[in-house]
């Protein structure tokens, strides 16, 4: 198991930049979690997105690679374009779609292009996973909170808390860190940000495979849907 410290999220919004943290810590990297929540963009209804998370990283000198899913970002018959023909796509489907997160996903992706990152499509399976737990790199993912912990959908209250309501919710995202298998492949490890999250109750814990991988894939419902490997540019992996 790749040994993953993550600290707990400051509030409901910050998940993201705490798993980023997390994964800069166990490569040595000594940003605060304070300076990454500062320096990650936010979104105006509160959180981020994965690929916001990948441009913080490719800024900083890592290499980050994203496997996406988002059908609602990218066409199947882009992947394996150049950077910049995706680019040119994305800059043409924005004239023909609204939204205002669909636009500020579509212009942080550009962004995570222009910087070099890397974007990737490959069956969402246990073989990916293990290709990148092999080489002791942890991979951040953005999925569905509310199929990971089986609860009920949620609301923002009137003080920006998230409040689980089964009629008057909707589904959340979320980011943890896969950490690797547990024993065999049927049980992923999970470095999770949200200790109080009302499945597991704790910030380690392990769950089916085919649970996680369904949660990952159901992300696409808050344009997420995405494994993120982020890697030093001159990897040196920490010892255990």
């Amino acid at each position: 198991m790749i040994p993953i410290k993550i600290h707990t999220q400051p509030d409901d919004s910050t998940c993201g930049p705490t798993s980023l943290h997390a994964v800069y810590r166990y490569f040595n990297d000594p940003i605060s979690l304070a300076e990454v929540i500062k320096e990650v963009p936010a979104l105006d209804e509160g959180g981020t997105l994965e690929v916001l998370l990948a441009c913080h990283a490719l800024k900083r000198g890592y290499r980050a690679t994203i496997y996406t899913y988002n059908l609602h970002i990218f066409d199947p018959t882009w992947i394996g374009l150049s950077n910049a023909a995706i680019i040119d796509k994305l800059e043409q489907q924005i004239l023909y779609k609204k939204g205002t997160k669909f636009h500020r996903a579509t212009h942080a992706y550009i962004e995570f292009l222009r910087l070099g990152g890397e974007l990737r499509s490959h069956d969402l399976n246990n073989t990916l996973l293990s290709q990148y737990f092999e080489k002791g790199i942890p991979l951040l993912t953005g999925l569905s909170a509310t199929y990971l912990y089986l609860s009920a959908r949620e609301f923002s209250d009137d003080a920006g808390n998230s409040v689980y309501d089964d009629v008057r919710g909707y589904p959340m995202g979320h980011f943890v860190v896969l950490c690797g298998f547990a024993g065999d492949e049927d049980r992923i490890v999970v470095a999770d940000p949200y200790p109080e999250n009302p499945y597991f109750q704790n910030n380690y814990y392990e769950v089916t495979s085919t649970r996680l991988l369904n949660a990952i894939m159901l992300g696409m419902a808050t344009f997420d849907a995405n494994l993120l490997a982020i890697e030093p540019a001159h990897p040196e992996i920490p010892e255990e």
